[in-house]
């Protein structure tokens, strides 16, 4: 049979398989605009840049500010008013959002945004009350300005500098690569159908007979590289600072530290007749407890920035911010927690039953006055009101007090707390829940004059509360007062008259909304008919007083608040 003629390697460039395809032997013929080095358009680059910047500045604005004062939005229930004042809040948690959807087109815009935050700070606290508001904002806003703003807009410029360059660059070479001789195909490959191995010349045996591995970097022309991979999502996993603190702050590690200080206080200092600074626990327990009320900073900064409390046994200002609240504590204020329970102590033992109680008959003892002064300036210490309602519930347990004891230590916790949360109590629900829990221990052996003092110091903490009317009526104090009372009314008349009941419910709103006990609440209608989402757990307890409740006496007591009748229905079973 006749054979073909050997096929020149440097002629043939492509040839016939079986089936009939063309199979292109050369990589050469590839065209390169497959696969762009750059986008035409530009803008995603400008925009991933511009969110790259802005997230780094929005990260040191948050660890400028360790105490949170501009992380989260404003509500009227933090800050009384706000929404009637400022028309345009905006906080850093905004920014950052307004930052991830790419909201910002310009860095500018995110300078506006940033301004105006500072300038809400200092439009809303005005007066004394707001002064060191108004020198924190100014502090922050002065280093956002000389700092962490120029570096931003610097740090932008340079990197579209650098783009630009660039692209210039890639056009140019791009140009002259169209402009340049063609080069010589290169040679066809060695496996390629219907190829011999005696096509091959004779001195190329030699060397090896695949013809790709003799081919170099100027015969073929490599693939660009792919710009618009997928990147993996990024995972951020809290630092180890965030994840300590987060355990500190567990209720349970909570009130295990607090009892613990109770019983050093009580076993040591005041059995000993020392300082708590001269304990050698008492110090670290405290920085545990100031740890774990910052932990929401530490996990809001994700542990890029860790400032941890002071022992207390020195007095610290660092960095123009005064990092001197544990020494407050513990010097300052829990030598006055220890005199507080060495009084509750002495009127226990001078009240009738006492083993002082005929010195006291006597005129010999007498039960210290309750002194107003004493607490002044202790509202900033929260480890300190944790502690002092440790105590309080601790003193409200069956067996720790008697009726008439307690008529002299009821007042003494009250002005304490009052000092220490600055009059606003109604948000503090783990300490009412926790004194509902022990006064529901009394069960129908519960005193009336113990009853008569924990409702009224309630419904006086929701009249004396800063905050707003609607705030108060959806408070935890609200729904923990009428839980109680639902409890203490389904032990019986024993424990809590009906009557009594229904009364002091009108005057808890009445409280709440401050108004007189003979005036109609409207907001507290309003929010009863627009089941409002915040009111629910107050409404519920409501409906339960209601249910439990004669119609007519029912029907009477909606009349009298003015609430319409088809808006009450039974208490649903979901609730």
């Amino acid at each position: 049979l006749p054979q073909k003629p050997p096929v020149s390697p440097t002629k043939t460039t492509q040839d016939t398989s079986q089936s009939g395809k063309k199979i292109k032997l050369s990589l050469k013929n590839i065209p390169t605009k497959i696969f762009p080095d750059h986008p035409i358009d530009d803008s995603e680059f400008a925009r991933k840049l511009l969110q790259k910047v802005l997230k780094k500045a929005i990260a040191l604005m948050k660890e400028n500010d360790p105490q949170g004062l501009f992380l989260n939005p404003v509500t009227d229930a933090i800050a009384p008013g706000y929404s009637s004042i400022i028309k345009r809040p905006m906080c850093i948690r905004t920014i950052e959002e307004q930052m991830m959807e790419s909201s910002y087109d310009s860095i500018e815009d995110f300078r506006d945004d940033t301004l105006l935050m500072f300038a809400n700070c200092v439009k809303y606290n005005v007066g004394d009350a707001g002064q060191w508001f108004r020198v924190e904002a100014q502090r922050q806003k002065q280093l956002w300005k000389e700092k962490i703003y120029p570096e931003a807009k610097s740090k932008l410029s340079t990197e579209k500098s650098k783009r630009k360059a660039a692209l210039k660059k890639a056009k140019a070479n791009e140009t002259t690569a169209a402009g340049s001789k063609k080069r010589k195909p290169p040679p066809p490959l060695a496996f390629a159908p219907g190829m011999k191995k005696s096509a091959v010349p004779t001195s190329e045996k030699k060397k090896d007979d695949a013809a790709i591995n003799n081919l170099t970097a100027k015969d073929v022309d490599p693939l660009p590289p792919w710009r618009y991979k997928r990147r993996k999502k990024e995972v951020e996993i809290p630092s180890l600072q965030c994840l300590a603190s987060m355990l500190l702050a567990d209720p349970f590690v909570v009130r295990l530290l607090v009892d613990k200080i109770e019983k050093i206080v009580r076993a040591d200092i005041m059995k000993n007749k020392s300082v708590p600074s001269g304990n050698p626990l008492l110090p670290s327990l405290l920085q545990l407890l100031n740890i774990a009320k910052i932990s929401t900073q530490l996990c809001a900064m994700k542990g890029k920035r860790l400032a941890i409390p002071d022992a207390g046994l020195k007095e610290i200002l660092m960095e123009g911010e005064d990092r001197s609240l544990p020494y407050e504590t513990l010097r300052n204020f829990l030598p006055l927690f220890s005199k507080l329970l060495l009084d509750v102590d002495l009127d226990k033992r001078i009240a009738l039953g006492g083993d002082l109680y005929d010195a006291a008959a006597q005129s010999l003892l007498a039960p210290s006055d309750v002194m107003d002064a004493e607490w002044n300036g202790a509202s900033s210490l929260q480890d300190l009101r944790v502690i002092v309602e440790g105590a309080f519930i601790h003193l409200m347990q069956p067996g720790n007090t008697n009726e008439v004891a307690l008529q002299n230590q009821f007042p003494r916790f009250v002005n304490a707390l009052d000092k220490l949360s600055d009059g606003n109590m109604i948000h503090e629900k783990p300490f009412f829940i926790s004194l509902s829990h022990a006064l529901l221990r009394y069960k129908t052996k519960l005193p009336h004059s113990t009853r008569d003092l924990v409702t009224n110091v309630m419904i006086k903490w929701l009249r004396l509360s800063k905050d707003s009317n609607e705030s108060c009526l959806c408070s935890a104090l609200h729904e923990c007062f009428m839980r109680l009372l639902n409890e203490w009314a389904s032990l019986g008349n024993a424990v809590l008259s009906r009557d009594l009941f229904l009364s002091l419910s009108e005057q808890a709103i009445a409280a709440a909304d401050k108004q007189g006990d003979e005036q109609k609440s409207t907001l507290f209608v309003s929010l009863w008919i627009k089941n409002d989402a915040q009111f629910a757990l107050v409404k519920e307890q409501y409906l339960r007083m209601l249910t439990s409740t004669p119609e007519k006496t029912a029907e009477s007591w909606k009349e009298k608040l003015g609430i319409p009748d088809e808006k009450i229905d039974a208490m649903d079973t979901s609730s």
